[in-house]
């Protein structure tokens, strides 16, 4: 029997994650799944329904925005077609919450489910309690190459630009309007620095986001 060298992870050069644990590579901007082929097929035969979320979703948009720009909130996620607004937040990490989105753009709901964090302290504690735990007693129990890739990441990290935040959560909008093959649900994840969109073809990419408007602006009429 052939043993690995403690030292040295199993090498597989044919399958590798969509989207690592340290995200998409510098130089990739997007990747792509296909999905199901019996939905992708039948596009055509089911014709678009419009869900509670449509007529408010410019609304519900602007909450979600406000949301990662002004709040504890540091991912989100939006389905149109079930009105799910889920949010994970700075203040319990390793837990989330869902939102009906028409209770979202309610009077009042904003301030009594959501913390007020500035920004610039929000991705601070981002960067913080990375580190904490990266460089903690779990350190111990991590092979040298995920040790050098890990650290190499917590340290060029740089948090999306706050201003870029309101073009990228109404994109979503733009691709929602598309006929034919328009999106079913979408995610931003700050802390990961990623855009993902899922389509009622089961197709979904995971984009940069810091490039998903020029994505959407190539990929919309």
């Amino acid at each position: 029997m052939n043993s690995l060298h403690p030292t040295e992870p199993p090498v597989c050069l044919l399958h590798e994650p969509f989207v690592g644990a340290f995200g998409l590579p510098t130089d990739v901007p997007f990747a792509s799944i296909k999905g199901d082929p019996s939905l992708r097929e039948t596009v055509p035969l089911r014709p678009r329904q419009p869900s509670r979320i449509d007529p408010i979703a410019g609304q519900v948009l602007d909450a979600c925005a406000a949301l990662l720009r002004d709040t504890g909130v540091y991912a989100i996620y939006v389905g149109f077609n079930s009105s799910e607004v889920r949010t994970e937040s700075i203040f319990n990490p390793f837990a989330y919450e869902v939102h009906d989105a028409e209770d979202l753009v309610k009077p009042g709901y904003v301030a009594r489910h959501f913390v007020a964090v500035p920004y610039e302290e929000k991705t601070r504690t981002i960067a913080w309690v990375r580190a904490m735990i990266q460089t903690g007693p779990l350190r111990d129990y991590l092979p040298p190459h995920w040790l050098k890739l890990m650290d190499a990441e917590r340290t060029s990290w740089q948090p999306l630009a706050m201003e870029r935040i309101d073009a990228i959560v109404q994109s979503f909008n733009t691709l929602r309007a598309i006929e034919g093959y328009y999106l079913r649900n979408a995610a931003i994840s700050l802390s990961e620095g990623i855009v993902r969109a899922s389509y009622n073809c089961d197709g979904t990419y995971f984009v940069r986001a810091d490039y998903f408007p020029e994505f959407v602006r190539i990929n919309t009429p």
